[in-house]
This record gives structure tokens, C-alpha cells and sequence, in this order.
């Protein structure tokens, strides 16, 4: 529920400042909580918040031109909350050093960029759990990236050759790994739109990897005069895999990325939109709630010592979703999303929507580990 600013927010928010409003306690760690209000305008100019944990609460008072909250460093997203409609809000949780940060409010009129300024001393340092956390999840990670750049080669090799057939049944698995990290492929400036942007993202003269390839494959009924999209794709992915070997990651961060690919399914699978032509949607359903899994596998035993309840209850939910697939088949033989009724993804998109909710809450949980 939208809750109406104190004075002292409000008047910060006239003048463009947010500051910060008070202190949360989440399960044994303090973390701070900055108010932060954006509307058609966009970001607030500036925000001055302390070092350390923190937990960024946005609320939405504009019409809905301007629905996304980011903190970046240079161009690498460090956390953001997507999807805030009009008169709702929501919130995501990081630990931050002291020094001068970016904020992004993606169609902003007037301000779709501002300025974070973090002050003061902290200790950011892992605790034995959290380095725990972030070392199993970068170990994934490391597979993932491993796996896409193999089934990527396969994929673009069957493209190369000419061979239309292979190269539609390699396509759905040379996908599944990039999206079980997408929250992380998203980080790394305009990678993400190199890899996986769909027809309209991004202009038509950029516009490159999968979707494109997926498009000729299907719509154009070939896999010739590919080659330099396959040569490109294939650079991007080898990219990826060496940036996620030293990306900076902490539990916090970790537990948004599961709920961002959550956001995806949400956002674009259960609409059809992602896999437009080839109809592969389900296969990146099942990716993305394999990889928010993995990551809340990783902060799991740090959740377990701090809310027990909630660990039990995002176990059911992950299981309630994946019972909810497995009529739909499995892996890469998942049925044409075109075959699914209205009732198939108002299930769906449900059971989705009742894992979202709580695991929204573990970045809160975490942070500071």
C-alpha cells in the first residue's frame, strides 16, 4: 500500500533530494531505508543515503510512463524493481560502499537519470555465509556460462551449415542457460540487447543475436546469410562467460535476481512476446524459475537462520510451480505456446505470481550478510 511521505521527504522530494527516513531491523542485521518517489518526471535529481545495507523503497505517482527504479555503478546495474504501476511500490535491497552512484528511470520526462551520493564509513565485508552464498552462486554462474557458450557453438554451427532443421531443434537449449542468468547478462551495459534483444528493443540497424536469428529461421524459412550474426553472437556469449568470473556479487543482489527472472516470466513469457516466432516460450519459463531457484538455493541457508517460516514456504511455492509445468512436458520438449488455452496461463501466470510475492522478500532478509 502507497503510504503518504512524511514532511521532511516531501519537502526533499520538492527540491529534487531524497533522503534518507529511518532504520529497518530485518531478522538480526540493520539496514537502511531510503524512500524514493518517481513519477513521469522520473528519478529524484539526487539521493543521500549512508553506506552499508540498504533497502531502496519506491512508490510510483505518476501515470505509469515511468515504472522502473535503478542504481547503477559506471553502466553495470547493481539492483533495480521493475513493473512499479501507478499508486503501488515496491523494493530491493544492496549494501553499498561510500561514493557517487547513478540512478535510472527508464522514460523520464525530465529526469530519467539522477545522482546517488553514498556517505560515511561501513563495513562491507562478506560474513563467512555470505561469502558461502556468493561463492556457490558464481560457481553457477560459472557453469551456466560455460554450458551457453558450448550449446551457443552447436546452435550457430547447425545456422553456418545451412542445416534449417538443426538449427530449429538447437535453438530452444542453446537459449536455456542465458536465461536462467539473464539478471546478471542484464548488468553488463548493452550485452544484454546484443544477446537477446527482440524485433523493436532496440533500433533495426542494432538489432542482432537470438531473436534476430530466430526470426530468418522461422519467418524467412533459412539459415543463410547468417554468418556474421552467428560470428557475433558467439563473441557475445565468450564475453559474458569471462565478465561473471569477477562480477561483484552479494547475497542481497543475489535474492533480486531471483525475483527478476520471475519479473521475466511475468513480464514476457506468459505473454507469448519473448520466443514470437518460434514459440519456445515455455522451455525459457522453466529456464527462469530454474535459475531464480539456484539463486535462492545460494542465500538458503542464510534465510534458514533468520526466517525458517519463509524458507518453508518458498520450498511449496518452487514445487507448486514446478507441478504446475509438468503437464506442459519438459526441458526443450515443452508444448508450442500457442497450444496453451487462456485458462493454461491464467494458471500459470498465478502460480507465478504466488512465488513472486514471497521471495520478493529475501533481499531484505539477506542484505548485509
Amino acid at each position: 500500500m502507497f503510504r503518504t511521505p512524511g514532511r521532511a521527504l516531501l519537502s526533499a522530494a520538492l527540491t529534487g533530494t531524497v533522503l534518507v527516513v529511518g532504520l529497518a531491523a530485518p531478522a538480526g542485521a540493520k539496514s537502511t531505508t531510503v524512500k524514493v518517489e518517481i513519477n513521469d518526471d522520473g528519478c529524484p535529481a539526487k539521493i543521500t543515503t549512508k553506506a552499508g545495507p540498504l533497502t531502496f523503497k519506491v512508490s510510483n505517482t505518476g501515470s505509469g510512463d515511468v515504472s522502473e527504479f535503478e542504481v547503477l555503478s559506471g553502466d553495470r546495474i547493481l539492483g533495480e524493481k521493475e513493473n512499479i504501476a501507478p499508486g503501488l511500490n515496491g523494493e530491493f535491497s544492496l549494501t553499498l560502499k561510500a561514493g557517487n552512484y547513478t540512478t535510472k528511470c527508464p522514460g523520464g520526462s525530465e529526469h530519467s537519470t539522477g545522482k546517488l551520493v553514498v556517505k560515511g564509513a561501513a563495513n562491507t565485508k562478506l560474513s563467512a555465509d555470505g561469502k558461502a552464498a556468493v561463492d556457490q552462486y558464481r560457481q553457477y554462474l560459472e557453469a551456466q556460462t560455460a554450458e551457453l557458450v558450448t550449446a551457443t557453438k552447436a546452435f550457430t554451427d547447425a545456422v553456418d551449415a545451412g542445416n534449417l532443421d538443426q538449427a530449429k531443434a538447437l535453438y530452444a537449449p542453446a537459449r536455456v542457460a542465458y536465461e536462467r542468468i539473464e539478471p546478471v547478462a542484464e548488468t553488463f551495459g548493452d550485452l544484454d540487447p546484443k544477446i537477446d534483444a527482440r524485433e523493436g528493443d532496440v533500433p533495426k540497424k542494432d538489432w542482432g543475436g537470438f531473436h534476430f536469428i530466430e526470426q530468418k529461421l522461422w519467418v524467412g524459412g533459412t539459415a543463410a546469410g547468417l554468418s556474421d550474426q552467428t560470428k557475433e553472437l558467439n563473441e557475445n556469449v565468450v564475453t559474458l562467460q569471462n565478465l561473471v568470473k569477477d562480477v561483484d556479487l552479494q547475497p542481497a543482489t543475489i535474492a533480486n535476481g531471483a525475483v527478476e527472472l520471475l519479473n521475466e516470466v511475468s513480464k514476457s513469457k506468459i505473454t507469448g512476446e519473448e520466443e514470437r516466432y518460434s514459440r519456445t516460450d515455455l522451455v525459457d519459463f522453466e529456464a527462469n524459475v530454474q535459475g531464480a531457484e539456484a539463486a535462492y538455493d545460494a542465500v538458503k541457508p542464510i534465510l534458514q537462520q533468520k526466517n525458517p517460516q519463509l524458507v518453508t514456504e518458498l520450498d511449496a511455492k518452487f514445487a507448486a510451480v514446478h507441478a504446475a509445468l509438468q503437464p506442459y512436458g519438459g526441458g526443450t520438449t515443452y508444448v508450442a505456446y500457442t497450444d496453451l488455452t487462456q485458462a493454461d496461463t491464467k494458471k500459470l501466470s498465478q502460480v507465478i505470481d504466488s512465488l513472486a510475492e514471497p521471495l520478493s522478500k529475501v533481499s531484505k532478509q539477506v542484505v548485509g550478510s
